[in-house]
């Protein structure tokens, strides 16, 4: 005789499910979400009404038109916490998503491991961490922190291509409340461990988002970008100048200045913000841009900026879009406890992604090319395939001041007005020294512009590369 205990209605399924649903129809093509495993319980309920889809909603749907499939786990059942059953509806999501090549979203809102379960339960961690690591060399994966991601699911989370994290959310390796014991003054989670607390410091999360609204803009835009055609109608003249980029201007205004409508996607903003990175379209084309700021900090790159840099390059690679830097730093500069604690290893990294990079790549320099910023961001020796210079631009293994220091000692010593001779020294190394003409002699530079005219150069340089 069947047990009436066991028997749940769709209506009930709905009911419990109905918060998490209405989060993926918010963020989701409307109407295109469509759920699989959807009476799925797990053994070791008596009742199954109390385990009502296992905690994970699971399916299919289109963001702007292209497909993904879906998980997102559901507070509202059993805290969404993870026993095998909730692991296993997770691992069938992600296997669909190699098997048809399709990108994978996932939504973490998870209170840890049914400790009930056993090993059983650490048994499911473990296949959902393996099928991760899959799912990251086949197809792209973007991570929604939700709620709580503790545990093992902040190392899920972490294993991701992109993150986007509520301003709200915590993200965590141990528990929250061991960490918050640690502190002096018991602090509330998402001040001690969510994206507030992580912004400055980590790269781990690259977006966060306020709302629903805020988010699907961001994925929308996001996955536009990553995976639309290579190639999309122009919505921007392409041979647009900028009179502004002649002056004085920050990072941030030269890369609205260069792409489509001054719209770009800006990856880790508050981390290291003396490196830009943005992710956009020229003349229709998914392009990302790594430009640097010497009005930034002192002007050099930190071992943080050096992390980001890396990890953009990285991204960009694995999803085959060409690469452009806007070069302003005098280089690099760790502080001794910074090349202590491995700067040359952080430095060697971004070296390396950046000489293996596959993407066609584009180095413009657009104010102090110094040192390490020109090696690594623009030069020919280590893979640019075109490069630019802006008229102002100064290309030099050393500043200008560290050239005087070095080089003019003597000069110094015999001058009445040390720092008015130095000051003009430094300005007469910048101009014949270090001038980017000297490098386009040489065939290192392949054109010096005057800066309004970065857009239309990189543009056409773009359409070469890529043969269109």
């Amino acid at each position: 005789m069947e047990n009436s205990n066991l028997t749940v209605s769709a209506k009930a399924i709905e009911k419990a499910c109905s918060k998490v649903r209405s989060f993926l129809d918010g963020i989701v093509d409307k109407g295109s979400f469509v759920e699989t495993d959807v009476f799925v319980t797990g053994k070791g309920f008596d009742d199954a009404a109390s385990a009502l889809g296992e905690g994970v909603v699971t399916g299919y749907a289109t963001v702007n038109g292209s497909p993904f499939h879906v998980f997102a786990q559901n507070a509202e059942v059993l805290k969404g916490s993870l026993g095998k059953a909730h692991a296993d509806k997770i691992v069938r999501c992600m296997q669909r998503a190699v098997k048809t090549g399709t990108p994978l979203i996932s939504v973490i809102d998870c209170a840890g491991a049914r400790v009930g379960e056993g090993v059983s339960v650490l048994e499911g961690f473990a296949k959902v961490l393996a099928e991760a690591a899959i799912v990251s060399g086949q197809v792209p994966h973007f991570c929604i922190v939700k709620g709580n991601a503790v545990g093992m699911m902040a190392s899920f989370a972490a294993m991701a291509d992109f993150v986007f994290m509520s301003e709200s959310a915590i993200l965590s390796v141990n528990s929250p409340m061991y960490l918050a014991s640690k502190e002096k003054d018991y602090p509330k989670f998402a001040d001690m461990i969510g994206y507030k607390a992580r912004k400055k410091g980590s790269d781990i999360a690259q977006f966060v988002y306020k709302s629903e609204t805020d988010l699907k803009k961001q994925l929308t835009a996001l996955t536009g970008i990553l995976l639309a055609a290579d190639e999309e109608e122009a919505i921007d003249d392409p041979n647009r100048v900028s009179a502004a980029l002649n002056k004085e201007c920050s990072a941030a205004a030269k890369v609205k200045a260069v792409v489509d409508n001054g719209e770009y996607v800006d990856y880790c903003g508050e981390y290291a913000p003396e490196v830009v990175c943005a992710l956009a379209r020229i003349n229709g084309i998914s392009v990302g841009i790594a430009a640097t700021d010497s009005k930034v900090g002192d002007g050099y790159i930190s071992m943080d900026g050096v992390k980001k840099l890396t990890s953009f390059i990285e991204k960009l690679d694995g999803f085959d879009i060409p690469l452009v830097t806007l070069v302003d730093t005098l280089g690099v500069n760790p502080t001794l406890e910074e090349e202590l604690a491995g700067a040359a290893k952080v430095t060697g990294d971004l070296v390396a992604t950046v000489a293996n990079s596959s993407v066609d790549k584009i180095g413009v320099a657009v104010g102090k090319a110094i040192g390490f910023g020109y090696s690594v961001l623009m030069s020919k020796g280590i893979g640019f395939d075109y490069t630019l210079a802006t008229q102002n631009a100064v290309v030099s293994p050393i500043s200008g001041e560290t050239a005087v220091n070095a080089l003019m000692s003597d000069q110094l010593g015999k001058a009445k007005d040390v720092e008015k001779t130095r000051a003009k020294l430094a300005e007469e190394y910048a101009k014949i020294q270090a001038n980017p003409m000297l490098g386009a002699q040489e065939g290192y530079i392949d054109n010096v512009v005057e800066a309004k005219n970065l857009r239309p150069y990189i543009a056409s340089a773009l359409m070469m590369l890529l043969g269109i």
